[in-house]
């Protein structure tokens, strides 16, 4: 099937109360991983890939094969830059046809952070994009080796993520409630009171980042208190490494290949572990309301899905002249913040 809108996904998820992974692609072994598993499940599943992580994928290549993957796959797929934080990249991926987009301006002040997510998001939105962005700031580093603790004075507040929404019109919202990225130091402690009081407040799905090393009631519950999507990639690298690191023990290994294998098995298998975990594992078992805006797949039960065409992003169809268009409007309205 074709690619799917991130915001179809994550509603859908809310209603019915489960999470949806989002996985970070840092190489075709970890694309196969990760569709292998939620495919095996038939599990929706959010293809991610990092602003951090372009230096590991050259995107004109990947997005192709993304692209092909997914309409090879008989389950709902959204392709999602995870931590967009250069305008740079997000018209790159806009242009490329991902379904969704993060714009990070977390770091920014308040007002500017608001400012530039509604631009991203009213250009987005032309042509079927969703958009996520982050209130309050999550910690860490992706795949660093040192562990990090949560900082509260860093967490989402309530109220202004009320706000937030309000005047942007995100799609979802990640939020800061005492999860990291990269590795923790001790056990993560998540103000769940918190993260009900925003889910209340703002309506919009909510996403988790630093989803490796949370304890799975602890994850459980959080998808309760309406967390839609959760960020997976310390773990998954982790389990690739240390298959990797037992077999080149032996100085017989010269198989490039075979360890490849290895990785892409060990990726597999914690997708398939948090698909499990976050209760989104046979969503795609029988025809539903989410059919209505998948479209491309039969059923076990040998049932045609209901809809005829999935949302997808609407560039292709877009001139160089209007994308060249809104560029022009997103980054006036970025550079008027400044006078």
């Amino acid at each position: 099937m074709a690619l799917v809108s991130m915001k179809t996904i994550l509603n859908e998820a809310a209603t019915k109360g489960y999470a949806v992974g989002s996985f970070n692609v840092v190489s075709l072994d970890s694309l196969q991983g990760i569709l292998e598993a939620a495919t095996q499940l038939q599990s929706p599943v959010i293809l991610s890939v990092a602003e951090v992580h372009f230096k590991y994928v050259d995107l004109e290549y990947v997005v192709p094969v993304i692209k092909q993957a997914a309409a090879q796959a008989p389950i709902p797929v959204a392709l999602h830059l995870d931590h967009g934080v250069s305008l740079e990249a997000v018209m790159r991926c806009f242009r490329l046809g991902f379904t969704s987009l993060m714009f990070d301006g977390s770091s920014l002040p308040y007002e500017e952070n608001v400012a530039r997510t509604a631009e991203i998001v009213r250009v987005a939105h032309s042509v079927g994009v969703s958009v996520e962005a982050e209130l309050g700031q999550v910690g860490g580093g992706e795949g660093a080796s040192e562990a990090s603790e949560a900082d509260r004075s860093l967490f989402t507040d309530p109220e202004q993520a009320v706000d937030f929404v309000r005047r942007t019109g995100v799609d979802a919202l990640a939020v800061a409630v005492g999860s990291v990225h990269g590795l923790y130091k001790g056990k993560p402690q998540l103000d769940f009171g918190r993260l009900e009081a925003i889910a209340r407040g703002t309506g919009v799905p909510l996403v988790l980042h630093g989803g490796s090393g949370i304890p799975d009631e602890d994850i459980k519950r959080a998808i309760s208190l309406g967390i839609a999507k959760i960020n997976v990639y310390t773990e998954m690298s982790m389990q690739a490494t240390e298959r990797i690191r037992r077999k080149v023990a032996d100085p017989k290994v010269i198989s490039f290949p075979d360890l490849l294998l290895l990785a892409r098995q060990g990726i597999k298998e914690t997708v398939a572990e948090k698909i499990k975990v976050f209760g989104s594992n046979h969503v795609c078992d029988a025809p539903g309301v989410f059919c209505d805006s998948c479209g491309a797949c039969v059923m076990p039960s040998g049932e045609t899905c209901a809809a005829s065409a999935p949302a997808t992003n609407n560039l292709a169809a877009v001139s160089d002249a209007e994308l060249a268009r809104m560029v022009t409007s997103v980054v006036k309205g970025i550079l008027a913040l400044r006078d």
